[in-house]
């Protein structure tokens, strides 16, 4: 039989691994919180801007300067974007891309420049 001072050792070991084990049991917890309880639903997600251009910003049906003009968003009109960098476009000499965009219940495209 073990006397007392022999499972001394046994004794710290386990106190070390049990902080161990509570450790990682924390950090774990912490990591899935980040994952799955900070995100929000992509539904719920909106992300608003406003218009910056003096004119007016045209919300084309396509993402294209060609595109069909469905309605034009006044200076500092607010809108829903949806989806950032549709495609990529240079006008008048300026890169950029296309956004997604929601106005006054129409759904297009903006050129990123026009809007903040």
């Amino acid at each position: 039989m073990a006397d007392w001072e022999s499972l001394k050792p046994l004794r710290t070991h386990l106190k070390i691994l049990n902080w161990v084990i509570t450790g990682l049991t924390f950090v774990i917890l912490i990591v899935a919180f980040r994952f799955f309880g900070s995100n929000p639903p992509k539904d719920n997600l909106s992300v608003r801007a406003k218009i910056i251009a003096k004119s007016g910003a045209s919300i084309r049906e396509s993402p294209s300067k060609n595109g069909k003009i469905l309605i034009i968003a006044p200076l500092h009109s607010e809108i829903e974007i949806i989806q950032r960098k549709v495609q990529n476009d240079t006008i008048d000499n300026r890169k950029g891309s296309w956004v997604k965009v929601r106005y006054q219940k129409k759904t297009g495209y903006v050129w990123e420049h026009l809007i903040n």
